[in-house]
């Protein structure tokens, strides 16, 4: 790497705006994600008919455009049995279509969702080319509903180049920077959330551990880096004020920071000291493994769907229960101890990298990608 790692200069207001301004079904700019062009169109917030039909008529419009070459649709979005028609239509167009399956649906923790659901998730998984699935859990999952599609098991990878402890002098200048500009004095504790702001994820319990070891640990300050799901979602209003309430109430409400969206996870995990992975249904997050190539000790609660991807408990991470007093017992823990901060996060990142590349994950789904086009083009 050369050059001083840049840091994003952004308020909350300048990254959610451009998602959140322009009116569903509007196109947003054409940009650019590591060299390939990215067509983006704004959804409207909430699920339903209207989100999915704008979502695959733009899909449809996309992959339908002259290609000189086969055309493969990875779909990532959360997958409904309504999207039956179109990805019917992108199969008589000769379009391979692959869904991403990365954690386990709600409705498969609800007893009569599951009844009545089975069957509609089926059809559509049936539907489609292939699935790709980074758990093992979830792999079984599929297979335990019905779905005889080609069902391809690729686990996450994670962009060494970026994701890496802060060792030469620009990436240590470019955490002291970044600290400085959020108010953090460099002997001060940070622990990193990544993620949208939501029930899921759980930052209520995280901020709920916080308060608990803040009279022990009063130099600590927690970085929820992601999107504001609870301040632009209708639904999400009581969570939001919940979460402000947390903040608001506590010791140190000046030692909650939220970035919002940011380009550069990298730089805010290397201004961090440990993290924290408090969600309740995942699948293989990159998060995790992002922070552990990062060098930082990983705290992970049990959640739906947990993948021997992320590694083993106790070795690579420390798995601890998913309330607010085993949360700050393990919090307080590792405060207290930085040899074991350094020892977990060292074994993390050892792990990460070596079974945990990008390139592998890329190269797999090259091969994979291949095989998929190759049976499209008959049907073209």
């Amino acid at each position: 790497m050369t050059g001083t790692p840049q840091i994003q200069e952004r308020s909350e207001s300048d990254t959610e705006v451009g998602w959140y301004g322009p009116t569903p079904g509007s196109w947003l700019p054409e940009t650019v994600l590591d060299g390939a062009p990215l067509e983006r169109i704004r959804l409207p917030d909430n699920k339903g008919r209207a989100r999915t039909q704008i979502y695959y008529d733009a899909l449809v419009e996309v992959c339908r455009r002259q290609a000189q070459d086969p055309t493969v649709a990875q779909l990532l979005t959360n997958m409904r049995p309504q999207a039956l028609p179109w990805l019917r239509q992108l199969k008589s167009s000769g379009i391979a279509t692959v869904y991403s399956v990365s954690q386990f649906p709600t409705w498969q923790q609800k007893p009569l969702k599951r009844i009545f659901r089975r069957r509609g998730y089926r059809a559509v998984f049936n539907a489609l080319d292939a699935l790709v699935t980074n758990s093992e859990a979830i792999e079984e999952f599929l297979r335990e509903l019905g779905v005889t599609s080609r069902i391809e098991y690729i686990p996450n990878g994670v962009n060494l180049q970026r994701f890496h402890p802060a060792l030469s002098k620009q990436e240590l200048t470019a955490r002291e920077s970044l600290r400085d500009r959020l108010g953090i004095p460099a002997d001060h504790k940070v622990i990193a959330v990544v993620g949208a702001i939501m029930p899921r994820k759980g930052p209520d319990k995280v901020l709920q551990a916080w308060r608990q070891i803040l009279p022990r640990f009063p130099n600590t300050h927690v970085l929820f880096v992601g999107p504001r799901a609870d301040t632009h979602n209708l639904k999400l209003k009581a969570f939001g004020e919940d979460i402000a309430q947390l903040v608001t109430s506590s010791a140190a409400p000046e030692q909650v920071h939220f970035t919002g969206i940011v380009d550069d996870v990298d730089n805010y995990l290397r201004a961090a000291d440990l993290f924290i992975l408090a969600s309740s249904r995942e699948g293989t997050p990159n998060s995790v493994l992002e922070a552990m190539a990062t060098g930082l000790p990983c705290l992970v609660t049990p959640y739906l769907g947990i993948s021997a991807g992320i590694g083993r408990a106790g070795e690579h991470y420390h798995l601890v229960d998913r309330n607010q007093d085993a949360i700050a017992t393990a919090l307080a823990e590792l405060l207290a101890n930085d040899e074991l901060r350094r020892l977990l996060g060292k074994r993390g990142q050892d792990y990460v990298v070596a079974n945990i590349d990008q390139q592998r994950s890329l190269d797999h789904y090259a091969e994979f990608y291949a095989e998929l086009a190759a049976t499209a083009v008959p049907r073209r």
